[in-house]
Formats: C-alpha cells, sequence, structure tokens
C-alpha cells in the first residue's frame, strides 16, 4: 500500500490552490463552491445548536451562496452570537486543515472521506428541507429562494455519492491526493472569501462580520482580520502537520543494515581473502 510522499503532497495542494485561485468565479469550481458553502452553513448551524439556539435550515443556491436560519428563545447573549457569526469562516478552514492531516495519514485518507460524507448526510437529514421560505429580506441579501431546498438535497446527494467513490476506490493515493486537494479547496476558498470581506467590512458591506460587529466593540473589518489570522493559521498548522510525518516516497520499508545469517561473507572468521 503506498504512501503519499512529501513532496507529492505539497504538489498537490500548491496545484489544488493554484486552480482555486485562477478558476474560483468560473463555473468549473461551483461543485467545490457549494460545497464549501455547506460546510460554512453547517458551522454556523452546529455552533447555534451549541449555544442552545433552534436551527430552521440550512441552505445553498445555485449561485454558491447560502443561508441558515435559527433563533434563540429570548434574547441570545453576545457571546452567543459572535459565537455562530465567527463559526462559519473559521469552521470550515479548521475542517480543510483536519482534512489535510487527516488525509496525509497511512490509514486515514479513505476515513476521512467516509466522515465528510457522513457528517453532510446528518446535514442534510437535521436541517435541509424540502422547501423553505427564506423571506424578502435574507432572498434579497443571500439570493435564495423557494426552491433552494431540492437543490440544497441535490448538492448533498451528489457529494456524498463522490465522497463514498473516492473512499472505496482501489488507489490508495489517488484517494488521499483527491482528499488532499478537496481539504485545500476548503482552507483556501474559507481564507479567500475572508479576504473579500475584509474588503466589504471596510466599505461598510453586511457579512457575518457585520453581525459580529453589532454585539461587540470590534468593527466589522476587525473581526474579518482576526477570523483571517485565525483561518491561515489554522491551514498552516494542517499543512505543517501533514508535512512534518516521517513518510517515504513509496511506503517501502527501508532496506536493513544487519549481515545475514546465512551469509558467510558477513563474519569476518569465513570471510575469503
Amino acid at each position: 500500500m503506498a504512501a503519499v510522499s512529501r513532496r507529492e503532497l505539497l504538489v498537490m495542494v500548491v496545484v489544488a490552490g493554484g486552480l482555486w485561485m485562477v478558476l474560483s468565479a468560473t463555473w468549473v469550481m461551483l461543485p467545490f463552491r457549494l460545497l464549501v458553502t455547506l460546510v460554512h452553513e453547517a458551522n454556523h448551524a452546529v455552533a447555534a445548536e451549541i449555544v442552545g439556539g433552534d436551527v430552521h435550515y440550512v441552505i445553498v443556491n445555485e449561485h454558491g451562496g447560502g443561508l441558515t436560519a435559527w433563533d434563540y428563545d429570548g434574547q441570545p447573549s453576545d457571546t452567543a452570537v459572535l459565537f455562530v457569526a465567527s463559526a462559519g469562516y473559521v469552521g470550515t478552514a479548521v475542517i480543510g486543515a483536519l482534512l489535510i492531516e487527516g488525509a496525509a495519514r497511512l490509514r486515514r485518507g479513505r476515513v476521512a472521506a467516509i466522515a465528510l460524507a457522513a457528517t453532510i448526510a446528518a446535514i442534510g437529514l437535521a436541517w435541509v428541507p424540502w422547501r423553505v421560505d427564506p423571506g424578502p429580506f435574507a432572498a434579497a441579501g443571500t439570493g435564495s429562494d423557494s426552491g433552494d431546498g431540492r437543490f440544497t438535497v441535490l448538492v448533498c446527494c451528489l457529494a456524498i455519492a463522490a465522497l463514498v467513490g473516492i473512499a472505496f476506490q482501489p488507489s490508495v493515493r489517488l484517494r488521499r491526493l483527491s482528499i488532499t486537494a478537496l481539504a485545500t479547496t476548503l482552507c483556501l476558498a474559507a481564507v479567500d472569501d475572508l479576504r473579500e470581506v475584509l474588503d466589504w467590512s471596510s466599505r461598510g458591506g453586511h457579512s457575518d462580520a457585520a453581525i459580529a460587529a453589532e454585539f461587540s466593540p470590534l468593527s466589522s473589518w476587525m473581526w474579518a482580520g482576526v477570523w483571517l489570522l485565525v483561518g491561515l493559521g489554522a491551514c498552516a498548522l494542517g499543512l505543517w502537520s501533514a508535512l512534518s510525518g516521517d513518510r517515504s516516497t513509496d511506503g517501502s520499508s527501508a532496506p536493513s543494515e544487519l549481515p545475514l545469517l546465512n551469509d558467510p561473507s558477513a563474519d569476518p572468521k569465513t570471510r575469503m581473502p
């Protein structure tokens, strides 16, 4: 079973990163964009559940946007709102970093793919309805409409099928490099989105950072900057951890330096001059 070398891992990260930076705004990367948005919105939903909120739905739309609707019994604390607002971008970068680390391990490439597929299935079952009513304000801000529930179900099913296919195809190297490429995309997409949010926030645009700014002394561009640094740190740490392991190029053991017991030349007393 072949291991992925540091060089292969690093090349895949660079290639996936380059493709994302060049093609992220094109239809070619739309499937990845939809997955990134789904993970982003699901992180908001998980955070809302942690603080005691009630999540109504999680959806993505065909433009790559998304929406998480949740409420709270009473008035949520400022800390709760900040936690939910921060979870989207930061959580996506952290998940990408964990996937890079998981895909780099000899026996965890399959586990990483199955775990992500199971997570998406859980998201779909828990929070994705067949039909939604986002309301005029949310529809105008995110581009969502009543049909996005069905579209999100389709996205979840296709993502699960693709991940299961990756997990059970026979090539360990292809499996792990595929997960590495996907993980890199999650990391870079989160960081790239935060860079855009930083730009929007500096001009007073509405975003998760603007929501966080309403409940804290920090401005929206400050929140975007903090999330950007955390996201970059998570991605860098995941890549460093993946590259720091001792992995051979082909997964084989190094040849033994001990002499063969049945080799007469190994014994100085029997070695011929």
